[in-house]
């Protein structure tokens, strides 16, 4: 009897210890589970920069029909999708300011597909506008996408100009709400702003290297024994072929250098 009573003591213990044992593990894992859900929840997934791309995707916005207010300041999307991804998890997708917006997205590459959802892949594509009714046959000439008037409304957004960015393109001075727009702006100027009277027409600046030590064509670095020309400014260049890239269309590539 003694054996049988002590036989149903060591038992009981051991029936406790397991259950004290299994508790504690449970909580270790619903601990653990819960420090990783809070890394994925402040995790910045944002693949664009919500004016150009969307902000969820990264895919090129067409046009600024679907757009919203986050941090108080208008977010464009690709389609009403996104939008509504957006506001389940703002700060998931935006930031605070345009210029960390386009810090924290320009060198992510885009997404592959649209959620990863090839059905509604296909109800963004519905949502494309269709041809402007201002295109030619070979739709050469671009939509007008301008916002605003570059006086008191920054042509890219639509919201109020920042008085102290400022900017100029083809001789003509306008105003932005920051200075990411402005550089967009400059890329393609006649998709924002509207020709005024006496506007001069250049080419749109597309240089990415200095001339002396990275090309002004690629952004290379230059080849020293690479030397060109133009109205009396010497450049180098990584390749023989980006002298002759910048000769005939200086402009776009050289920065005019300033006189001494």
């Amino acid at each position: 009897m003694k054996l049988k009573s002590l036989a149903l003591i060591i038992v009981a213990a051991l029936s406790v210890q397991a259950f004290a044992h299994g508790k504690h593990d449970k909580k270790a894992h619903d601990k653990t589970k819960a420090e990783a859900a809070k890394t994925v929840k402040g995790e910045f997934l944002g693949k664009g920069d919500g004016v150009t791309t969307c902000p969820v995707t990264g895919e090129e916005i067409l046009n600024k029909d679907v757009k919203g207010r986050f941090f108080n300041r208008t977010v464009y999307f690709c389609c009403a999708g996104c939008l509504a991804e957006a506001k389940k998890s703002p700060a998931a997708y935006i930031k605070r300011t345009h210029a960390a917006q386009v810090a924290a997205t320009k060198d992510l590459p885009k997404s592959e597909g649209h959620h990863g959802d090839e059905a509604h892949h296909g109800d963004h594509d519905a949502q494309k506008p269709k041809e402007d009714s201002k295109q030619g046959a070979t739709g050469d000439e671009k939509k007008f996408l301008g916002k605003g008037d570059g006086i008191a409304t920054c042509p890219l957004t639509g919201d109020p100009v920042n008085k102290d960015t400022k900017y100029e393109v083809n001789g003509r001075e306008f105003y932005v709400c920051c200075p990411g727009c402005a550089e967009t702006i400059k890329k393609n100027p006649e998709l924002y702003l509207k020709p005024v009277e006496g506007e001069k027409k250049e080419p749109a600046f597309l240089g990415k290297g200095d001339g002396i030590d990275t090309c002004p064509v690629t952004g290379d670095r230059v080849n020293k024994d690479l030397k060109g020309e133009v109205d009396g400014q010497t450049f180098y260049v990584c390749c023989a072929g980006c002298i002759e890239t910048i000769k005939e269309n200086p402009a776009a590539y050289l920065k005019k250098a300033k006189a001494k």
